[in-house]
């Protein structure tokens, strides 16, 4: 958590001013679902687009024992899953031995994340003291890049098999944090999501039409 902390360089004590994305995600394991469309345009080649989510937990008990160490008392923190949208067109080449089909590809497109809203929350007597983003928390967009291997086996029309995924994408955002309610010094601070995720998952593939030349 130590590289992750941004404080105000002018303070005589350790003052956060933030929690640098770019440094630590906190991301914990999380699910991804897509759905692919394949065109077959030669013996060995083809192009796809590919869609679906990937979702990630974000860790925070890292951020509340090194606040909490800091400044010796009792924060409790909360933050919103990391949710990607992705829409990638691709290209790939593929190879068929018998019922079983191979399969590389990779892909560039758009994808779009969730604003990485957190807050820090302490109770003072009857008071509720939240240190979070002041401000708008739109969705990010980024260029998102990958490549994908998959080996399935034919039954009928349906094919059986193991993908494994890799996807990229870096998403800038600004960020506020500040205290309230009574405010906090507080510094707008330029930050960046590093997604950068390998699945391995299963697939199911239905054949509309037949790719024998």
């Amino acid at each position: 958590m130590e590289n992750a902390a941004v404080y105000f360089p002018d303070s005589s004590v350790p003052n956060l001013a933030s929690i640098s994305k770019a440094s630590n995600g906190f991301a914990k394991v999380g699910y991804s679902i897509h759905g692919t469309l394949n065109y077959h345009f030669a013996s060995h080649f083809y192009v796809f687009l590919r869609s679906g989510v990937t979702n990630n937990p974000i860790s925070v008990t890292e951020m509340e024992d090194f606040v909490n160490d800091i400044y010796g008392l009792d924060f409790r923190f909360s933050h919103e899953n990391n949710n990607m949208l992705s829409i990638t067109p691709g290209l790939g080449y593929f190879l068929k031995k018998g019922n079983w089909e191979y399969r590389a590809g990779i892909f560039l497109g758009y994808g779009q994340i969730s604003y990485p809203y957190f807050e820090m929350v302490r109770v003072v007597g009857n008071e509720t003291l939240t240190w979070a983003h002041a401000g708008s928390r739109p969705n990010l967009h980024s260029l998102t890049a990958g490549g994908n291997l998959q080996v399935s086996r034919a039954i009928g029309k349906f094919q059986i098999g193991l993908e494994i995924n890799y996807q990229r994408a870096d998403f800038d955002y600004s960020i506020f944090p500040r205290t309230s309610p009574g405010g906090s010094q507080s510094v707008t601070y330029e930050d960046t999501i590093k997604v950068r995720t390998l699945t391995l998952g299963l697939v199911l593939n239905y054949q509309l039409s037949s790719t024998k030349k």
